[in-house]
Formats: C-alpha cells, sequence, structure tokens
C-alpha cells in the first residue's frame, strides 16, 4: 500500500518525516476502529488516561482506566496496560462495573506510537443473583429470588458449616466457586466479596448439552433437548424430523435445527426469555444440528453396530465386519440373498419403512449356528435401505424367563392356593379337635401370605414395566382413600391413622396409592406402633408428604438397606414394600428420605413434584 508522506531533511535524518508518518497511521487506525461497532475502543495516553473513547456506553474520557475497571481486576488491568506499554501489545479479560452489574470483555491493548489503544468486545454481561452483607443478611435480591428478600442466607441454607466455608473462602480469596442444589436442582455457585457479599448462580445446564453431542440417535438427540427445555423451564414447542413435543402457540423465539443448510428440526418458545436463556437456546440449537451431523460419521458408527443395507426388492446389498461377527455368515455368504431367508417379520418391516424410517423393530433373524433376536432401525437412504442390527438376545430371553416365572406364580401357584383354602375349608367343617381346628387356622394364614406375597410381586412387575404417561393428580384424595381403606385393618392392632393432605395436584399417575398403601402396611404388620401420622406441606416445586409412626424403629445401620428389592428384616414379608416406593418415587420425578433409630419409630418424607406454573417458588431451599 502507498501511504502520502512529507520529507524534511533535519540534521540526523528524516524525523520531521516519520512523526508525520505515524500521525497519519495513528489517524489511519483510529478510522478503522471506529468502524468496528461491536468494539468498545479506548485511546489512552501512557499514563493511563482515557483520551477517546467510541462505541461505549457511558462517557469515559479524561478517566483513567483503573477508574472503570472493577474493584478487583484493577491489579489484572494495570498488568495488561504495562504489558502493552513494554511488548507493544497484550490482552485478557476484564470486568467493568456498571451501577449493580457487570460488564465482561475481551480487551486487547495495542501501542501505536505514544499512544495504546484498547479494543474491547462484551462478551456478556452478569448481574448477582443476590447480594449480602458478610453477616448473610440480603441487601438486593433479583427477580428470580425475590423469595430472599427480608431473610438471612443462614436461615435458608441447609448446611451451614459448607456455607460458612464457602464464605470464609470468599473472604480470603476474593472469590469462591463451587456447586449448589436450590430446589434439589443444581447448580454453579460463585460468590465475590467485594464491600457485600455477590452471589452469581448458573444453572448447570452444560452437562446435558454435552450429552447432546454423544447422543446416538435422532431419537436420543430428540429426548435430550427435551431434557434442556424442560431444565430451562420455559413453554416450548420442538420438532425434530418426525418427532413433536410440546404445544403449538404464537412463538416470541424460534432456533432452527439444521443439518447442513437444511432445516430438520425447530425450537420454538412461547414467552419472553432473557439474554442469557436466548443465547442458551441458540447454542443448544447448534449444538443439535452438530449431533445430527455427527449421525452421519459412518466411521464411528461401523465400530460398534452392526449394518447391513438391502434393495428396494429385499436383497442384501452390504454387510460390514461387526455385521459378520454378530449373524456369523461372511459377507460372501450373505450378499445378493433375500432378507427373507434369515429374519422374520419382514413384510411387517417393509410395510412399517413405507414412511421412510423403522425405529425399534424386534424380530428373530436366523443366525449361524444359534437363534438371534434383534432390534433393528432403519432409513431409507439413496434408493436403498440402511439398516443397525443390535444384538438383543440376552436381555429379551431374561425379560422373557421373568415374566414366565411371573405367570406361573401368578397363575398356577395362586389357583393351586386357591383350591388348597377350599378343600380346608371342608376340612374345618369336619369334627375336628380344638388343637386340629388352630393348626388348619396356621396353615390358611401360611397360604394367605404366600398368595399376598405373589399379588406383591405382580404389583412389582406392573410398576417395573410402567411406561405410561405422568399425569397430575390430587394426592390429597389418594392418600384420604387409602387411610380409609386401612382404617379397620388399623384398629384391630390398636393403631389409629392420623391423616391430613392438602388437595394438592402433583405429578404421578395410576401406581400412587401404592405408595401409602405400602407404608401403612409396614406399620402395621412390623412396627408395632400404636399411632401413624401422615401430614404435608409445600416446598418450593415440590409437594412434601411426611408419614411418621411411634413403633419400635430399626437401627440406623439398615438406612441404606430398607429400600433394596427383597431386603427384609427377621425373615418376615415380601421384602417388596419399601423398594416399590422408591422405585415410584423415582419415576415420579421426587425421592424419598428416611429417619430411622431403635425405639424412633419410622419417618419417611416424599417429595412429590408438582406441576409447574409460571413464576417462582415461595419458597427456596438453598445446599452448598
Amino acid at each position: 500500500m502507498h501511504h502520502p508522506s512529507i520529507a524534511v531533511e533535519i540534521k540526523g535524518g528524516y524525523i520531521l518525516h516519520l512523526n508525520i508518518y505515524i500521525r497519519y497511521i495513528n489517524i489511519f487506525v483510529e478510522e478503522i476502529l471506529r468502524a468496528l461497532t461491536e468494539y468498545a475502543i479506548f485511546k489512552l495516553d501512557s499514563k493511563g488516561i482515557i483520551e477517546e473513547a467510541y462505541n461505549f456506553e457511558e462517557e469515559v474520557e479524561g478517566e483513567t482506566l483503573l477508574n472503570i475497571v472493577s474493584e478487583e481486576d484493577r491489579k489484572k488491568a494495570a498488568k495488561l496496560f504495562i504489558d502493552a506499554l513494554q511488548t507493544g501489545k497484550a490482552e485478557g479479560m476484564i470486568r467493568l462495573r456498571k451501577n449493580d452489574s457487570y460488564q465482561i470483555f475481551d480487551f486487547r491493548f495495542l501501542k501505536t506510537g505514544d499512544n495504546i489503544y484498547g479494543i474491547a468486545r462484551e462478551i456478556r454481561k452478569e448481574k448477582p443473583s443476590f447480594t449480602t452483607d458478610f453477616l448473610g443478611n440480603v441487601i438486593y435480591a433479583g427477580e428470580e429470588w425475590k423469595a430472599l428478600d427480608g431473610k438471612n442466607l443462614f436461615d435458608v441454607v441447609e448446611d451451614r458449616d459448607s456455607f460458612m466455608n464457602a464464605i470464609k473462602t470468599a473472604i480470603e480469596a476474593g472469590e469462591y466457586e463451587g456447586s449448589v442444589s436450590i430446589n434439589e436442582r443444581k447448580a454453579k455457585i460463585r460468590i465475590k466479596a467485594t464491600q457485600w457479599l455477590e452471589f452469581f448462580i448458573e444453572e448447570d445446564i452444560y452437562r446435558l448439552l454435552e450429552e447432546i453431542l454423544a447422543a446416538r440417535s435422532a431419537r436420543e438427540i430428540f429426548e435430550r433437548i427435551k431434557k434442556v427445555m424442560d431444565y430451562m423451564e420455559v413453554e416450548y414447542y420442538l420438532r425434530l424430523f418426525d418427532m413433536e413435543a410440546g404445544g403449538r402457540g404464537e412463538a416470541f423465539h424460534s432456533f432452527n435445527i439444521l443439518k447442513r443448510s437444511e432445516v430438520v428440526g425447530e425450537i420454538e418458545v412461547f414467552e419472553e426469555i432473557n439474554e442469557l436463556q436466548r443465547q442458551t437456546l441458540q447454542f443448544l440449537s447448534m449444538v443439535a444440528s452438530k449431533a445430527i451431523e455427527g449421525l452421519e460419521n459412518i466411521n464411528a458408527i461401523l465400530q460398534d453396530f452392526a449394518i447391513y443395507k438391502i434393495d428396494d426388492d429385499g436383497r442384501i446389498v452390504y454387510v460390514n465386519e461387526k455385521f459378520e461377527e454378530v449373524t456369523g455368515y461372511r459377507a460372501e455368504e450373505i450378499i445378493n440373498e433375500d432378507i427373507a431367508n434369515f429374519a422374520e417379520k419382514r413384510e411387517e418391516f417393509m410395510k412399517e419403512l413405507e414412511k421412510g424410517y423403522v425405529e425399534n423393530f424386534i424380530a428373530k433373524w436366523k443366525g449361524k449356528g444359534r437363534e438371534i433376536i434383534a432390534k433393528e432401525c432403519a432409513r431409507k437412504v439413496n434408493g436403498e435401505t440402511v439398516v443397525i442390527l443390535e444384538d438383543v438376545t440376552y436381555e429379551k430371553e431374561k425379560e422373557r424367563e421373568a415374566e414366565f416365572y411371573n405367570s406361573v406364580l401368578r397363575h398356577d401357584i395362586f389357583n393351586k392356593n386357591e383350591i388348597a383354602l377350599g378343600y380346608l375349608g371342608l376340612l374345618e367343617k369336619t369334627n375336628l379337635t380344638k388343637k386340629q381346628k388352630a393348626y388348619i387356622q396356621k396353615i390358611k394364614e401360611v397360604i394367605g401370605d404366600a398368595n399376598k406375597l405373589i399379588e406383591n410381586v405382580r404389583r412389582a412387575e406392573e410398576i417395573r414395566k410402567a411406561k405410561g404417561e405422568l399425569k397430575n393428580v390430587n394426592v390429597g384424595g389418594v392418600v384420604e382413600k387409602i387411610c380409609k381403606t386401612y382404617e379397620e385393618e388399623a384398629k384391630k392392632y390398636g393403631i389409629e391413622i392420623e391423616c391430613s393432605i392438602d388437595d394438592v395436584e402433583i405429578i404421578a399417575d395410576e401406581f400412587l396409592g401404592e405408595v401409602f398403601s405400602n407404608l401403612i402396611k409396614n406399620s402395621i404388620q412390623h412396627a408395632e406402633c400404636s399411632i401413624i401420622k401422615i401430614y404435608g406441606e409445600k416446598e418450593g416445586e415440590f409437594y412434601k408428604i411426611y408419614y411418621e409412626d411411634n413403633g419400635k424403629g430399626i437401627d440406623e445401620k439398615y438406612r441404606d438397606k430398607i429400600f433394596e428389592e427383597g431386603w427384609r428384616l427377621g425373615g418376615s414379608g415380601s421384602g417388596l414394600g419399601l423398594y416399590i416406593v422408591k422405585k415410584l418415587m423415582v419415576r415420579y420425578g421426587g425421592k424419598v428420605e428416611v429417619e430411622i433409630g431403635v425405639g424412633k419409630g419410622m419417618k419417611f418424607v416424599l417429595y412429590f413434584k408438582m406441576p409447574r406454573k409460571k413464576g417462582r417458588a415461595d419458597f427456596l431451599r438453598i445446599r452448598i
């Protein structure tokens, strides 16, 4: 590039020429920088005073650089400025304080002549979620955290020692970073110690985003996007290929999911979102797009799955090495053969393929030397059907075996027990001694217990296989009905049942009554108690139900054992009651906690999720 210049001869060289040339370069640089409207530009003298500023929100000319930088970043800003003076350039992240929030900039310093230019691109703004004094009294709470207004954090957190240690670290080091649980949701927490304690809380959804990239099918990608959207707690509609979730409405925001340049899905949000949520959703759509493109990386898939192709006539045109390994056939033995010679239900398979894809199709295959049960997923690609085959023989045989034994229990043994009870009833009508009648009664009780065990196994199997949709259920009505069912039986044992549950909707299904039925049966049969109390309260997004009896309790050492399948103390019972309770609570997205001890009775705390409503909870449960 040719630059104009003025050359004036002076003793010692072209000094004036050089000065004018440098001045011209400076003006040229400034004009370029002014054009970069997304950047804030500073021109500083050698003492760090801002002579000019462009594209910056506030008047800062005449200020020193350190005056506009947040207090804790002043040392860092000074070091970058000195590095630029000495080496000609420096770069780093600097926070600028603006009222009660921060602007985080990526700064680059460049020395030109006697001046330093600061080129700063704003990365994000951040504002404390809430602020307290050094004794935990809340001074400021953002819109999401209004539940903390007028409170002291030490009254809200669950583990005060952990909280105190975090505060001490922040005070000593200037900042603390760690993890936190807010109403049972995991998040990241950063505590900054300035003139106050500033708490920055960011939901930890990056783990969920990473799971999308690790997905191995479009269905998995779809399910994992749903998890992120549910985590963000916004009303949404999601479409990915032929899969849909959520309701349709007028969208405030729309984010496309691409396969290269082709739109294959969309995420629509029906409510206003903040800037961080918008950025997260943009990133989510990009991650989903990358994950979909990654599915086409056939080399990665070949290493883990058996793959074959068939033409429109059903003839095999390609198999990979994994297919040879799974079926036992070499490629030359099977290529150009009709697929129907090796696999069942091909007409059904091809009919399902008419929609363009097949998902999780289960069929028997005639492998070389053995029969295989395979799960197949297929797509139509360029006139050929590409199929991923997974050998699920072992899993299916185990399922079939379990179903067989359950069937035997439910039908044959149960029926035989009923027949035995019938004969015992006839025997009772004969001329028996008092002792013989007592023995018959014992036999009837044992058979009755066996039938109850069979019924428990049947119910446990139904719950284990439960795949129906969860729905909103009035928990008060369900618990009241269960309590009335057991009222008479409890009185026989001298037990009173006190029940006080609000008419609250929770997320559950038709098995909800099993939770309370099993707890009450457990107390009646094993606790040796005189009273059972069931009561509840709302807490954040959960409805907490407390179940207590004043019985003999059990040793603390069994705390982790009582929910295990089949575990029982003293050889009585089926060992399935509390297992079913925990299984259902996990299914409902909640949890169960227990307090036990010899002579202390049993206390269970059941956390049921309530349907999400717009607006924030009026209670916060914080655990650092």
